[in-house]
């Protein structure tokens, strides 16, 4: 345990990647004496295991020199990651660091994440300090997915419907259409919602619009207005006001404070 601590990892580079439907057409590589991390932000990939787990939100991939990322969605689905590059000089990583384990905490997974892509891009903090609150987060994650046996593959038919949300979540979507999609009732619906991820369709529906307005205002120019609209709230008071519950500050605030 923490036999990272060990080793001189140095962080190079932090990002994240979206592949097209179907997943990467390219996937990376890892050089010697680099460690990669790729950490899915939403939808689908296969894992690079000899019989191929489709893994969701939260699944952390580990990959040493010589080792491929992953890359294959399913043919409608894509993903989206965020992804680690760590320098590990000449020793390498611990033989014990698993190829992929489970963040279970979906909502405390995004918020350290952009918390940390803003640190690395924005904030004036070393490249060490935030590689160093990395890779302690990511050893707590990984001894708390085997401390509760709960590092699993998301459920097939929850994958279908997250996927669908985050593919048409800009346009009015029912829970029927949802629960269409994903080949289930309504009601069956709800059950997987709460008990996989703790909260409702609508709920997961929200937050995936109030992040891509969040992303939207932070890193382009334009109104508010037209974020809004463009993630599905015609009305810019009703975003506005979803906009500050969520994040618990204006959309201008949030703009200012994560703009260069």
């Amino acid at each position: 345990m923490n036999s990272w601590r060990n080793l001189p990892l140095q962080l190079t580079r932090v990002g994240t990647y979206k592949s097209p439907l179907g997943g990467s057409r390219k996937p990376i590589t890892a050089s010697a004496n680099e460690m990669l991390f790729e950490i899915i932000h939403e939808g689908t990939v296969y894992g690079l295991e000899d019989t191929p787990v489709l893994h969701g939100e939260g699944a952390v991939f580990c990959h040493r020199a010589g080792q491929r990322s992953v890359s294959d969605s399913p043919a409608e689905s894509y993903y989206h990651c965020y992804v680690l590059w760590f320098d590990c000089a000449e020793l390498g990583m611990p033989a014990d660091w698993p190829r992929v384990f489970q963040w279970k905490d979906r909502k405390s997974m995004h918020a350290f994440m952009e918390e940390m892509l803003h640190a690395f891009h924005y904030a004036a903090l070393g490249r060490n300090v935030v590689g160093n609150l990395i890779l302690s987060r990511l050893d707590f994650e990984l001894e708390r997915s085997r401390s509760l046996a709960r590092a699993q593959a998301v459920h097939t038919q929850l994958s279908l419907a997250t996927d669908f949300i985050n593919r048409k979540y800009s346009k009015p979507l029912s829970l029927d259409d949802v629960a269409k999609a994903a080949d289930v009732s309504v009601s069956h619906l709800h059950m997987l919602f709460r008990k996989q991820l703790g909260e409702s369709p609508h709920q997961y529906l929200i937050e995936k619009r109030l992040r891509t307005a969040g992303h939207a205002l932070a890193t382009g120019k334009q109104s508010i207005k037209v974020v809004a609209a463009e993630i599905g709230y015609p009305n810019a008071e009703s975003f506005c006001r979803a906009f500050r519950k969520f994040f618990g500050r204006s959309a201008s605030e949030y703009r200012q404070a994560y703009s260069r």
